[in-house]
Order: structure tokens, then C-alpha cells, then sequence
């Protein structure tokens, strides 16, 4: 199958001009290859990243490459070794050509023994390649090899081995360190604040009973990611996920939720961090406040900011390990007697039931990584058994955590301290221990709360482009300076209103770290960690492409769904018609409320668990390449049988899942589909590309159901729905275009 246009250059291509210029020609191509997946690699666990936004980088980088420009992101030798295994495919066999290029790797970058990537692609370990090589440039590899390194370069190969050690992690393990890493954060701080009026008993089970719902509502969006298709190619997104499966009812909920999410998340990023800070430093709260702010406009600015998998698992550890210590010494100076008993020991009003039902949603919401996480674990567990495992293992797990810290932080301080009190409860545990917790507390405020502000500032700049996409703009196309710095300040004007009313509600003590963690979490998590896996994961098990290796069966039966969603509804119904007074504040609860159960009948009554029959055909890049027919079809796995068209003969086999060892020579398939399967047919045919994406494939198909045909053509998105009458014979026939048989 052709490579398409993310795919940065072929083998087939660089080695159709002239001999003298083969090796440079294949030089830039390895090392644009390399710095796309450099980039990608980069962006892997963006959280703040959006469809448009990720299309938007993918562009740049290309129409840089087409235009003949630099690259746009600078390639070391680590890199190059790193992503060897995806660019060794553009290495042709020619001894002479492989020491030519590694001769021109030497002379621009060096090639240390720990470049084995790098040595092992372009078979510096054989002896017709050395010898060339020597030849060639006057030394042995063994002695470009052994060039002693500056120590600059020494930490660079140091945290490249850190990160290559990460990164390949067993696939449960990977699960459960992204998912816990990213799930524990600044939410963690405000628990003890809102479980303060609860003895030991009745926090430890309210915490317990709230994580046990959120462990359920994630594992059922991790099924219906694992089920889906695009998801694990890395090109779509959560947005995409609930436009597919819920269509635009679901979006029209999920997109301003997720803007509002990260809007108060931003806020509340900033009121932790300048209170936290300011505390421990006894300097003004407005001046950190301002210091956050500016360091994510910067970032903003220079669109520089590494999100790979390494960087979030160890600052995720780090953070861990800190809150571990805090924990630790907490737990050092606890005096029981001040310890309320088995029951709350304050009234429950509603400012206490909000606290507790909003903060306690907050600090569970792991969901968008768990999303993030799975791109990358997919990658290397197409099963998805791990992934479930490692998310579910990584929710019990924060549950733990919370359980305990609230416990000695609460033990430590007192309720009467901790309840109603305005920043994080680290201010209040630190004039209890000592400065130790300032130094401790500063530390993971800056990793985890400031990085936090880092990745919801750029959620709402990114989602902020999204919105400006759809508006009608004139003018030249043409990405000036003056227009880059127009819509950089466009897209930034959410973050400066949220700023200065930061600002101005701290100079008036009008808010609090804990208040807008009340509101987002009792008004919007509802709908995204509890109504939305829910419905998604109902839709994926009708509806879905692929069949994940573990499920937790009754979790997608239609009454587990409406049971569990039921909770959270009327969790924020009670809100609504009695616990809050104010009148705006029921009205948003009644509203959120009403969204949840029209989403629900909209989803229902638009077909979203209707059952869907899925034929797809892809072609995964290897050394060997392999095409892969499946059938699918109302979430079961479909015997079907298939006719193959080779250039070398006919051959019929039959199966839910027919492998094709040399797709360069399939010519055409006939698939047969059992009468019984779902009428709505998905027709597929897609290439993964060396970089790991989807791309779509050109096809012709025949559709014979009954005495009806139909012609379709696959173009575009490679994919295309059809309805065919139920309960009759079925016969597929998929013409491939011969760009689209061979890799």
C-alpha cells in the first residue's frame, strides 16, 4: 500500500535520481523522517493538544519539507538512534551507499558505540560496509567510535538512555505509570480541605466509594478507545472519539465542557501556585501569580515544550515521591486526639457537600490521560489487555494515595484548621511541621501545579484555535508575522481575562483554591468522567472496529451504563433541586443535568447503539510488510469467506481475521458476508505508515447484497459507511488500486 502524505519519503523514491547524489538525497530524508517522529515523540501525552491543533503541526512540518526550507526541528545523533528501527526501511542494500551515508553521519554528527540504532540500520558491523566505510574516510568505524565525547555530549546520551529505559516499559507498566503520573496532581491538595469535617471511617469510604466509580468509569473509556479504530494510529482524539460514536449531539456537550474544564483548571493552577508560594515565602501572592502566568504566555509563544513519554512519567515520579515524603513527615507529627471521630465532625451544609462531591471528581478525573496513554500503549499492546489493567491497577492505586494523605494531613493539622480554609493544605501543614514542608511543598507545587497551568493554558489556546478555524476570515493566507501575532493574541485573550480576575478576586480574598474546583468539578466532570465513558463504551461495544483482549463484561451492559450514569446525575440533580440555593447555581445544575439525559435520548434515537458491521483492510509496514483483513460485526468477531486475487493465483480462505504476507501482490478480495450481520457496513482500507499513522488508501468496491448493487469509492478518509438490506447475502468485492497493494 502507498504511503501517504505523512509518510516523509519512500525508498522507491530516493533512489530514482542520480548515484552521486543518492547518499545526501537519503541523508535529509532519514533525517526529516527522524525529526517528525522527533516531534510527534514530543507531543506523545500533549494533553493540551486538539485535533486541529496536532493537523496544524503535521502541516507546518510538511509544507516546510515541500518547500525545501530547514527542518523544522534540529536532529542529533540521539535522535537519529532513538527512531533508527523507522527509518531503517529508506536503507537500500547497497554496501557502498549504506558506508556513504555512514560516513556523512560521522562527519556531521560522530557515531559513538551507544549509536547502536544508528550502527545497526545502516550495518556498520558488516565487513563489506566497514571496509567501504574505511576507504571512504581514512579511519575504522572502531575509531570513530571510540572519539572521546564533551560532557555536554555525555548528559545528552545519559537522558537518552533514561528515556529510551522509560519509554519501553512493559505495556502494563507504561499504563499504570502515565495514568497515575498524570491522574495525581493538584487536586490532591484540596482533599484533606474537603474531607476535613469527616472522621477516618467516613473519609476513607466516601474516598473509596468515589474511586471505585471513577476506576469503573475509566476502564469503560479505555475499552471504548481500545475498540476503536483511529484512536490508537495517534490521529485522533478524544473529540473525534465522541463525535464517531455520539455524533454531533455529543460533541455540542463535549467541547465546551472540555473548554471550561481546562479554563478553571488554568485558574485554579494559578490560585495554587501564587498562594502555596507566596506562603512559603512570605512575598505577595499577586507577584507568583503573575510569574505562572508569564511563563506560560512565553511558552505560548515559542510553542517549545517537550510532553514526551519520559518527561511525564519522571516528573509524574518525582511528584509521587514528593507527596510520599509530605505524607511521610505528616504522618511523623499526627496527634490523634485531634482526629475527629467515625461520623463528620461539622455540620453538612452545602458548601461541605460541594467540596466534597466537586473536589473529590476533580482529583479522580484521570480520563484524558488514560486517553493520551493509550496512544502510546496501543502502539505496542494492539490487545489492549495491559492498557485496561494498567489503568484500573493505576486508579486503585491514586485512591490509596488520597486515602492516606488525607489521613495525615488531616492528623497533623486538625479539621477545625484545615475546614473552609482558602489556598492548599500545604500552607497549613507546613506552620504545624516546619519549613521542611514549604521546601517539599514548593517543589512539587512548581512540577505539578505549575506544569498543570502549562498544559491547561495551552488546552484553551489550542481550543481557542479550533473556534477561529470555523470563523470566516479574509485576507492573504500567507502566515505573515503580523498575522501570527493577531491570532496569538486572539487565542490568548481567555488566559488574560482568567489572569486578571485571578488577580483581582486575590486582591479582594473573593476566592478560594478549593471554590472553582467546587464548581467544575460538581458541574462538568459529571458529564465528562461519568455520563460520557458510559454512553462511549455502550456505542463501542455495538459499534466498534477492533476487539480488545480484556473487558469487564457487565460494565457495557445497558443497565450497569444507566446505573452508573445515574449516580452522577443525580449527584448534580440534588444540587439542583436542593442543596443550592442561589439561583443561578440550581439553574446550572438543571441545566447540566437536562444536557445529560438529552444526550442521552439523542445518542439513542440517532442510532449511536445501533449495531455496525466493520470490514477493514490495512496494511502494516514491517520488515515484512502484512495486509490484514477483519470483519467485525455487532461487537463479535465475524467467520467470513474471502476470495484473494494475487498476481500469482487465486486463493480462498475463510475467517474473521484473513493475514495477506505479501499485500504488493493482492490485486483485489472477495468477501462474503453470513447473512446475520448488521445492515450498517463500514468499509475500510488504510496503510499504517512507518511513522506509525493511519493513511488512507484508494479502493474500488462492489457491494452484492441480495439483487441490489452498489458501486463505492474509497478515497479521502479511506473509509465509507453503507446500508445494505438485513438478513441477506452479502458479497464484497475490494479492488485495490496498485498504488495501494504494495508499501
Amino acid at each position: 500500500m502507498a504511503a501517504d502524505a505523512g509518510a516523509v519519503f519512500s525508498r522507491d523514491e530516493l533512489l530514482g535520481g542520480m548515484p552521486a547524489r543518492r547518499a545526501s538525497t537519503l541523508l535529509y530524508a532519514i533525517e526529516a523522517r527522524t525529526a517528525l517522529l522527533a516531534a510527534r515523540a514530543r507531543r506523545a501525552m500533549a494533553r493540551f493538544e486538539t485535533e486541529r491543533s496536532a493537523a496544524e503541526h503535521e502541516q507546518q512540518f510538511l509544507s516546510a519539507l515541500a518547500a525545501g526550507r530547514d527542518l523544522p526541528l534540529r536532529v542529533s545523533i540521539q535522535d537519529l538512534d532513538r527512531h533508527a528501527d523507522r527509518w531503517s526501511g529508506l536503507v537500500p542494500a547497497d554496501p557502498s551507499l549504506r558506508a556513504e551515508l555512514l560516513r556523512r553521519i560521522v562527519d556531521k554528527y560522530g557515531l559513538p558505540a551507544r549509536a547502536t540504532g544508528v550502527r545497526r540500520a545502516l550495518g556498520a558491523d558488516d565487513p563489506t560496509v566497514a571496509e567501504a566505510f574505511a576507504k571512504r574516510s581514512g579511519i575504522t568505524l572502531a575509531i570513530a567510535a571510540s572519539a572521546p565525547l564533551p560532557y555536554r555530549e555525555r548528559l545528552r546520551w545519559l537522558r537518552a538512555g533514561t528515556s529510551r529505559r522509560l519509554e519501553t516499559l512493559p505495556p502494563f507498566w507504561l499504563a499504570f505509570a502515565l495514568t497515575l503520573t498524570e491522574t495525581v496532581g493538584g487536586g490532591v491538595l484540596a482533599l484533606p480541605i474537603a474531607f476535613a469535617g469527616f472522621g477516618p471511617v467516613g473519609a476513607t469510604i466516601l474516598l473509596a466509594v468515589f474511586g471505585i466509580l471513577n476506576v469503573l468509569t475509566v476502564a469503560a473509556l479505555v475499552e471504548a478507545i481500545t475498540r476503536d479504530g483511529t484512536m490508537r494510529y495517534g490521529d485522533s482524539f478524544l473529540g473525534r472519539l465522541i463525535g464517531d460514536y455520539l455524533g454531533r449531539p455529543g460533541l455540542a456537550i463535549a467541547i465546551p465542557s472540555l473548554f471550561i474544564l481546562d479554563a478553571v483548571g488554568f485558574a485554579v493552577a494559578l490560585i495554587g501556585f501564587g498562594t502555596t508560594i507566596a506562603g512559603a515565602t512570605a512575598t505577595p501572592v499577586f507577584l507568583w501569580v503573575a510569574v505562572l502566568f508569564l511563563v506560560v504566555v512565553v511558552i505560548l509563544w515559542r510553542g517549545t515544550l517537550d510532553a514526551t513519554v519520559a518527561v511525564a512519567v519522571a516528573v509524574g515520579t518525582i511528584n509521587l515521591l514528593l507527596l510520599l515524603a509530605i505524607s511521610v513527615i505528616a504522618y511523623s507529627s499526627a496527634r490523634p486526639e485531634i482526629v475527629p471521630g467515625g461520623g463528620p465532625g461539622l455540620a453538612l451544609d452545602a458548601g461541605i457537600l460541594e467540596l466534597i462531591f466537586g473536589v473529590a471528581l476533580v482529583a479522580y478525573f484521570g480520563h484524558t490521560s488514560a486517553g493520551h496513554a493509550a496512544k502510546v500503549v496501543l502502539a505496542r499492546d494492539p490487545s489492549g489487555r495491559h492498557l485496561l489493567a494498567g489503568n484500573v491497577a493505576a486508579m486503585l492505586t491514586a485512591m490509596v494515595i488520597y486515602i492516606v494523605f488525607v489521613l495525615v494531613v488531616i492528623g497533623a493539622v486538625g479539621a477545625q484548621t484545615l475546614q473552609g480554609y482558602e489556598g492548599t493544605a500545604l500552607t497549613p501543614l507546613a506552620d504545624r511541621v516546619g519549613p521542611i514542608i514549604d521546601v517539599l511543598g514548593t517543589l512539587y507545587i512548581v512540577l505539578g501545579v505549575g506544569l498543570s497551568a502549562v498544559y491547561l493554558g495551552l488546552g484553551v489556546y489550542n481550543q481557542m484555535a479550533d473556534l477561529l478555524a470555523a470563523i470566516p476570515r479574509g485576507g492573504a493566507s500567507e502566515d505573515t508575522g503580523g498575522r501570527r501575532t493577531a491570532d496569538f493574541v486572539v487565542r490568548a485573550l481567555p488566559l488574560v481575562a482568567i489572569f486578571l480576575i485571578v488577580e483581582f478576586l486575590l486582591s479582594r480574598g473573593r476566592i478560594s483554591f478549593t471554590e472553582p474546583l467546587n464548581l467544575v468539578g460538581t458541574l462538568v466532570l459529571p458529564l465528562l468522567a461519568g455520563v460520557f465513558p458510559m454512553l462511549l463504551l455502550v456505542a463501542a461495544r455495538r459499534r466498534g472496529e477492533r476487539l480488545p483482549g480484556r473487558v469487564i463484561g457487565p460494565l457495557g451492559w445497558p443497565i450497569v451504563a444507566v446505573a452508573i450514569g445515574a449516580v452522577f446525575l443525580f449527584g448534580v440533580l440534588s444540587f439542583g433541586l436542593w442543596i443550592w440555593d442561589a439561583p443561578l447555581e440550581r439553574a446550572a445544575a438543571i441545566t447540566v443535568s437536562g444536557a445529560m439525559i438529552v444526550l442521552a435520548i439523542l445518542s439513542w434515537r440517532r442510532g449511536a447503539f445501533l449495531p455496525r458491521t466493520v470490514v477493514e483492510y490495512r496494511v502494516e509496514t514491517g520488515p515484512p510488510d502484512q495486509g490484514i483483513l477483519s470483519v467485525v460485526s455487532d461487537g463479535r468477531r465475524v467467520e467470513a469467506g474471502v476470495d484473494l486475487d494475487e498476481s500469482t493465483g487465486r486463493r480462498q480462505l475463510a475467517g474473521a481475521e484473513i493475514l495477506v504476507n505479501a499485500p504488493n501482490r493482492l490485486r483485489s478480495m472477495t468477501v462474503d458476508l453470513p447473512d446475520d450481520v448488521a445492515p450498517e457496513v463500514r468499509l475500510w482500507v488504510h496503510a499504517i505508515t512507518p511513522e506509525g499513522t493511519s493513511a488512507a488508501a484508494p479502493a474500488d468496491i462492489r457491494i452484492h447484497a441480495g439483487s441490489e448493487e452498489q458501486d463505492v469509492h474509497l478515497a479521502g478518509h479511506g473509509a465509507r459507511t453503507v446500508v445494505i438490506g438485513p438478513g441477506q447475502p452479502t458479497r464484497l468485492t475490494i479492488s485495490l488500486h496498485p498504488e495501494s497493494a504494495s508499501s
